[in-house]
């Protein structure tokens, strides 16, 4: 959030150097087209201020506003390249600025109380939850899990039967949209690392998903684990308030 407020900053100096240099009366025709570019900057500024504001409001009043998930959504989904890029200038780790993304989408998630019935509700694991050497391949069908113990998707499969949702392996960004299209989900569980979250989320606009970072003992994209109290409280978001919603009928 402080580097998207530093992002707005920059774009305020812009349009200031940019205003500034369209005051100069040498010539009427440059003089045009930058108060026309400093017209844009400004309406671009106003934009991203007010997605800020209700993206602020959203998470520390942990509620939605009226109109306001639109202009959140393009907020982040613009500013987010901006948000990388000052990172490294600043020279802070990529992943942390991906896991703090996450965390934000989360609370946005959460705040907007969305109700969601299970058989629409999709839990996207990567392959490197199962364990390299198994040689029952999970991808095709999660059907080919034994259940062995000897990684956690048995234990995670069994969540899902209990919940009534869904659940696809995926390994990548291909097998993943094309899970999304054939389930055609209203909210999301994906466990993944902090990159294929950061960038599945925002691929995934509007759809509303919620993102556990997997657990990385023996490094990326081999053996990894989930912390299944997160990934349970990730799941019941939006299923318990459709719970809720039941025993109040």
């Amino acid at each position: 959030m402080g580097l998207v407020l530093v992002s707005l900053l920059i774009l305020i100096g812009v349009t200031v150097y940019l205003f500034v240099y369209a005051r100069d009366p040498q010539s009427f025709l440059f003089r045009n087209i930058l108060m026309l570019l400093t017209g844009l900057f400004l309406l671009i500024l106003f934009f991203f201020f007010i997605g800020l504001l209700a993206m602020t409001s959203t998470i520390l009043g942990n509620r939605s506003f009226p109109g306001m998930d639109w202009l959140i959504d393009k907020t982040l989904l613009l500013l987010f390249p901006v948000v990388i890029a000052l990172g490294r200038l600043f020279q802070i780790a990529q992943d942390k600025i991906q896991r703090s993304f996450i965390e934000v989408n989360n609370q946005l998630v959460r705040a907007r109380r969305q109700r969601v019935h299970a058989r629409q509700y999709l839990i996207l694991l990567p392959h490197c939850l199962q364990r390299d050497s198994c040689p029952h391949k999970i991808t095709l069908s999660t059907d080919n899990c034994q259940k062995c113990g000897r990684c956690q998707v048995g234990e995670i499969l069994d969540l899902a039967a209990e919940k009534g949702v869904n659940v696809e392996v995926v390994a990548g960004g291909t097998m993943a949209r094309r899970a999304l299209t054939q389930h055609d989900p209203q909210a999301v569980v994906a466990v993944a690392c902090e990159r294929d979250l950061s960038s599945g989320v925002l691929d995934s606009f509007p759809l509303a998903v919620i993102g556990v970072v997997n657990q990385r003992p023996q490094g990326p994209c081999l053996n990894t684990r989930v912390d299944m109290g997160a990934l349970q409280e990730a799941l019941s978001i939006q299923l318990e308030h459709l719970e809720q919603a039941k025993g109040a009928r």
